[in-house]
């Protein structure tokens, strides 16, 4: 992998309502792109085309990324980070209804973004290598020290516990 793991496309102007989409979404929002794709492939939405052919796209422009920085690319590496489903400008139309009549219909669409991600390397050797990358040259990684804790003395713990004591109600009249 190589120092840029994100990859996205974007969709714009879908002829589907951004609710319709939405729940396509949300189906694949966070999985691996393999099990994105094949999920898309079952369901039986018209928006599940649009964002099956979009993933695709996403993993094509990752595919490039990775060719153009002489990298390895494997594309089950990847997941869905995120898709954001936007309102795109709605069509408004008329239909001739009875007594003169018009009655609108609003033909809605929608501005899809899918943001593609590697997953983290796994292994010793991959955590011991992003830790160098996270250090600047010559320097040691500190070790966080635990917090000391004091303990009270039992003289004001009980000091404490008499203070919270309930007093006696006054007798009633």
């Amino acid at each position: 992998m190589g120092a840029t793991v994100e990859s996205k496309a974007i969709l714009r102007f879908s002829g589907l309502s951004a609710q319709k989409m939405r729940q396509v979404a949300d189906l694949v929002r966070g999985k691996d792109v393999d099990v994105a794709l094949h999920t898309l492939r079952f369901v039986t939405k018209a928006a599940a085309r649009p964002m099956e052919k979009l993933i695709t796209s996403a993993v094509a422009n990752a595919r490039e990324k990775a060719n153009a920085a002489d990298t390895r690319f494997d594309a089950d590496a990847y997941f869905v980070k995120t898709v954001m489903v936007d309102e795109g400008p709605t069509m408004k139309r008329f239909r001739p209804r009875a007594q003169g009549r018009a009655y609108s219909i609003r033909k809605r669409s929608c501005h899809v973004q899918v943001v593609l991600n590697a997953h983290a390397p796994k292994g010793a050797a991959a955590r011991a290598q992003a830790t160098a990358a996270a250090q600047p040259a010559g320097t040691k990684a500190k070790t966080a020290k635990p917090a000391k804790t004091t303990k009270a003395p039992k003289a004001a713990v009980a000091a404490a516990g008499a203070k919270t004591a309930k007093t006696p109600k006054k007798a009633a009249k």
